[in-house]
């Protein structure tokens, strides 16, 4: 009887045992399963969070983009304002002349590059040109490599010796920005239209102020720029009105809104393509 019931202790004290061992593990199962998911739950929580703001400052600065462009976009923007021509070809005033009747067939254009940039471009063969590059108010009278408007060359007193015009149109000043006195040049312009006032005593004789140059000319630091321009055509305009002659200018028929020529207009900032010397010649014809 006794072995009996020592057996059956042995059997619940095992059965304890096993109920503890199992309630045991049953609490690490739990433990380590709580722990996984509290670290995942936190792992995740960081990551969202992050995305949201990462979206939220996305569309910040796409809202920020809409509403003000980047510095380099306003500067492109800029650039290309600035180069934009200010005139089309059907759009300028003077791409053809008010008075289309007017052929020129009575004038005259005495002058440097520029007016043989005029010449090489006008739609009026009819007008005489007297002209040479690099042509200035000190070589003028000593020159004979002006163009006669024959084909040859000579002097400008054998030309004006041939006929008489009714008008006579002078543009000198581009090759004379880089002389170092004013009154010099003011001495030689007047002696060269007193004589030619000589040769042509009839003709209406106009004294054109210096074109604009373009803004780049400026930048290039040479005495060729608008500053000088604006002072050597100040003198023109003195000798013109000493001289009783006209004076013209004909600023507006090549300059764009800040009074420089475009750069469109000009393969050097100082020589006009062929449209523009057309608008210069064109305003001359409605001017004068």
């Amino acid at each position: 009887m006794e072995h009996s019931n020592s057996v059956i202790r042995k059997r619940r004290v095992l059965a304890q045992q096993n109920m503890v061992t199992a309630l045991c593990l049953a609490c690490m199962v739990f433990t380590v399963s709580w722990s996984v998911f509290a670290a995942v739950a936190e792992g995740r929580k960081p990551a969202v969070v992050t995305e949201v703001d990462k979206n939220a400052s996305s569309k910040a600065e796409e809202s920020s983009v809409a509403e003000e462009p980047s510095s380099e976009e306003e500067s492109s923007e800029e650039e290309s304002s600035s180069f934009a021509p200010y005139y089309t070809e059907d759009t300028h005033p003077y791409a053809v002349p008010t008075d289309t009747a007017d052929d020129l067939s009575d004038a005259v254009f005495i002058g440097d590059s520029r007016t043989v940039g005029m010449m090489n471009s006008t739609d009026k063969p009819q007008a005489t040109f007297l002209c040479a590059v690099g042509l200035n108010i000190d070589t003028v009278l000593e020159s004979s490599d002006i163009a006669q408007g024959d084909g040859t060359v000579g002097t400008l007193q054998q030309a004006l010796s041939q006929r008489q015009f009714g008008r006579v149109y002078i543009s000198f000043g581009t090759n004379e920005m880089g002389w170092p006195y004013v009154d010099t040049f003011e001495e030689h312009y007047t002696n060269m239209v007193q004589t030619i006032q000589s040769y042509q005593p009839n003709a209406e004789i106009y004294l054109i102020g210096i074109l604009p140059l373009a803004q780049s000319q400026d930048y290039d630091g040479d005495a060729v720029n608008n500053e000088n321009a604006r002072t050597f055509t100040a003198s023109i305009e003195k000798v013109a009105g000493e001289l009783g002659v006209h004076y013209l200018d004909c600023s507006a028929a090549v300059a764009d809104e800040n009074g420089y020529l475009p750069e469109e207009a000009s393969p050097d900032g100082i020589h006009m393509t062929a449209d523009y010397c057309l608008y210069w010649q064109n305003f001359i014809i409605d001017n004068t």
